[in-house]
């Protein structure tokens, strides 16, 4: 047996752009996919820390610094989410995190429903996909999976309200959740309620 033998090995991923934000971390940079297809994969199927190339540190409202390190190693816990700068249009059917049904069994869709999310340093909204009668205790006591997809995101910074962020997609880490509320079902607070933070 070869262990160096490439012939048989599946293809290397792309590397993948984005932005990274913590508490009080900000930065871009390049993540390599290795053998996944999609970063959301990627991130949920690690642990500890996650390897960034070409790392430029960036001020609180996201304006670069001259500070570029080749490679930064962050921890997960750390990470409030991470942007896709250049997110690719998902698979048809594709179920970010979930655990697809058996054959035959029957199938519960999820649908986009809008949240607002507080973690120790940002208010996060957008649309998160969620199965039907999931209630918003279920959505916040849930782990799985650990880095949640968010579409249509705009991040607001708890330090300084002017700054506002707007992304196609995020992972959003429910470790740093603090708070959540859904935004504009039934009984529900109402977007245009939602306090400019």
């Amino acid at each position: 047996m070869v262990w160096d033998d490439t012939s048989r090995q599946a293809p290397v991923g792309r590397d993948e752009p984005i932005e990274l934000v913590g508490t009080h971390l900000r930065l871009t940079g390049v993540i390599a996919l290795g053998r996944f297809g999609r970063l959301s994969d990627l991130i949920n199927a690690s642990s500890g820390y996650v390897r960034v190339r070409d790392a430029r540190l960036l001020r609180r409202n996201g304006d670069p610094t001259n500070l570029i390190l080749p490679e930064l190693m962050v921890d997960q816990d750390e990470i409030s989410f991470i942007a896709q700068t250049q997110a690719p249009v998902p698979d048809r059917g594709a179920s970010v995190g979930f655990v697809e049904p058996a054959f035959g069994a029957e199938v519960e869709t999820r649908t986009a429903r809008e949240f607002v999310i507080f973690t120790p340093g940002h208010t996060v909204s957008g649309k998160i996909h969620v199965f039907g009668q999931t209630d918003l205790a279920g959505f916040v006591d849930s782990t799985d999976p650990r880095f949640l997809p968010v579409t249509g995101a705009t991040a607001r910074s708890l330090a300084d309200r002017r700054i506002i962020s707007h992304y196609e997609f995020i992972l959003l880490n429910r470790t740093q959740m603090i708070a959540a509320s859904e935004v504009g079902r039934e009984g529900d607070i109402a977007h245009e309620d939602v306090p400019e933070l």
